[in-house]
């Protein structure tokens, strides 16, 4: 149930997902690029009152001061009648560029926020966000369930390709991704009404001024108090209107300064609520953290890795899956398989033993772990194939196993065999298999074979415990199955020398060298079409045709001698000895 809540709302969402992590990897670039461009003086060193003092000398039209969450300083003006808005050096008061927002940021933006629809659009994104905070938290058991609880949650992951790729991006980016989700949501709800907003009303206008004559903006003590790193906003007075004052914002609150007294009027101290909405925004957007927006930035970055990974995951799962043909009644059966699997890998076995068991002629019923039934009346053979989830706990398919098998009851002719899958790496290897195992023996169940274990879906350790079955059942079982097709090198024949052809022992020594890459990868350097590190007594494992698993044979060269070298002795039937005894110099294989 935790997978699908995981994975529906993935794919439901996938597209919207990334086009909305993208645009907010980009927004978070603003925060940096402006701090880079930024004059920050040390905390301390410069007051309101002097920076307003400075601007006034460059700017004597000056209207508002502006400090941004990234420390820049922006003064609006007028001049000549004309207004205008330059950026400012807090350091001298001079101006350093005019101040026009960014036009792209702001285009990426209105994306960001609403796709470009208003307020549809800002209730989709509202829904994404969260929807990646359902995906966040689900993905996150997940891979404590994986890795065999929360103490484990760092330890090193099983498995390889798509699946490894998704649960390592999801484990670096999970709480980056889930702080955005959040403060996103957060936003999302203020702004239709779910959550009240912190009342903006500010403090109210003064009643009594002194009316005096204006005293220069730095000699003004309420502004010299405050140090420029508090300044929000300092809206200046109407010319010639001594009833007026300065409306001064800082980070603490807001309040108004007699323009002639220089005294603090009606100041009001932000409300928890408004400090908890600021701060919402903030860790939202990176604005004033600009380290906290390269990491929100680098975590949306995973989401479309993350969201292909995904689909593929969940694709594969999908087709695993699939019905089986020919699946008999469990109640007619003769032979029972039950699969226990968290991804559906190992359905992929079950699938090729059931397709072989069935071109035997026995009635084979094939289902999950799960589904165990309390008695199977005509079965007299009981398979229990079973991967090992976390830190040796049952995979989803196979978690009511246990409980189930209190109320099973096993037919005096039935006997059983379990053959688990795991990765020999990491600790418990199997275990669920062996729990399972020494709990149908507790049972009083006879043992078929001895449990076998497999690891890391090897093609060829599961082929050759068919082949031991089928000697116990009297029926060949030819079991043939490639869980994860393994990356390849593809590789030149350049010589063979041929021996043992006169004694009918045909014996060949291929020496191979990485093949000629076409297209782009031409323009790179031989180091980047190097063979990976190996050493002579390694194993090459070579892809024999039509999607056979691989055949393995021991090298007799090293990495340093740019050359792969194996000896192969041709075997009657042989599918992989074959296939390279045909071949000739100038072509090629994968391996």
């Amino acid at each position: 149930m935790l997978r699908k809540f995981h994975s529906l709302p993935g794919l439901l969402a996938g597209l919207f997902l990334m086009a909305l992590s993208v645009t907010g990897a980009v927004l978070a670039l603003a925060p940096v690029l402006e701090r880079a461009s930024a004059v920050i003086p040390a905390s301390g060193e410069i007051s309101i009152a002097e920076l307003a003092d400075r601007v006034v000398a460059h700017y004597p039209g000056t209207e508002q001061i502006v400090r941004e969450p990234s420390g820049k300083i922006i003064v609006y003006y007028s001049r000549d009648g004309q207004a205008g808005a330059d950026l400012v050096n807090p350091v001298t008061g001079e101006g350093t560029a005019p101040y026009e927002p960014s036009a792209f940021f702001g285009w990426v933006k209105n994306l960001h926020r609403a796709f470009m629809l208003d307020d549809a659009g800002r209730a989709l994104a509202g829904v994404l966000a969260a929807l990646m905070v359902l995906l966040c938290l689900s993905g996150i058991l997940l891979i404590a369930r994986r890795t065999g609880g929360w103490k484990n949650i760092l330890r090193p992951l099983s498995g390889s390709g798509g699946k490894r790729i998704h649960a390592e991006l999801a484990r670096f980016a999970v709480f980056g991704l889930l702080l955005s989700a959040l403060t996103g949501s957060y936003m999302s709800a203020q702004r239709f009404g779910l959550l009240q907003e912190a009342p903006d009303t500010g403090p109210g206008f003064p009643a009594e001024v002194s009316g005096g004559q204006p005293s220069p903006v730095g000699t003004l003590k309420a502004l010299g108090n405050f140090d420029l790193g508090e300044l929000r906003e300092l809206v200046f007075p109407y010319p010639g209107d001594p009833q007026d004052v300065y409306s001064l914002s800082t980070a603490g609150g807001s309040g108004f300064v007699d323009q002639a007294t220089g005294e603090l009027l009606q100041f009001q101290p932000r409300s928890d609520s408004g400090v908890l909405q600021d701060w919402i925004v903030r860790l939202h957007t990176g604005e004033g953290l600009w380290w906290l927006g390269l990491i929100l930035g680098a975590a949306a970055l995973t989401v479309p890795a993350l969201s292909i990974t995904g689909a593929t995951i969940w694709w594969q799962r999908r087709r695993s899956s699939g019905q089986l043909p020919d699946n008999a009644d469990a109640a007619q059966a003769d032979t029972i398989i039950l699969v226990g699997s968290e991804g559906n890998a190992t359905w992929g076995f079950a699938r090729e033993l059931h397709s072989s068991l069935n071109k035997a002629g026995f009635r084979v019923h094939c289902s999950e772990m799960n589904a165990l039934a309390k008695q199977y009346p005509q079965a007299s053979r009981l398979f229990v194939l079973t991967s090992t989830y976390g830190d040796g706990d049952a995979p989803a398919s196979a978690r009511q196993f246990m409980a189930r098998l209190k109320d099973f009851r096993a037919e005096k002719n039935l006997r059983y065999t379990v053959l688990g899958f795991g990765d020999r790496q990491f600790p418990n290897f199997c275990q669920f298999a062996l729990s399972v195992d020494a709990a149908l023996a507790g049972k009083g169940v006879s043992r078929l074979h001895a449990i076998e274990l497999i690891d890391r879906c090897s093609a060829s350790q599961f082929s050759e415990w068919g082949n031991r079955v089928g000697e116990v059942i009297g029926t060949p079982l030819f079991l043939s199955y490639c869980a994860l097709q393994p990356a390849t090198v593809k590789l030149e024949l350049v010589k063979r020398a041929d021996y043992g052809i006169a004694v009918q022992a045909p014996t060949s020594i291929f020496l191979f060298k990485p093949a000629e890459q076409g297209g782009w990868l031409t323009a790179f350097p031989r180091r980047f079409k190097a063979l990976p590190p190996f050493e002579a007594g390694d194993l090459l494992g070579v892809i024999p045709p039509h999607g056979q698993p691989p055949r393995f044979y021991s090298l007799a060269s090293s990495a340093n001698d740019e050359i792969v070298e194996i000896c192969v002795r041709k075997q009657a039937g042989g599918l992989c000895s074959g296939y390279l005894h045909d071949l000739k110099p100038g072509d090629c294989i994968d391996g």
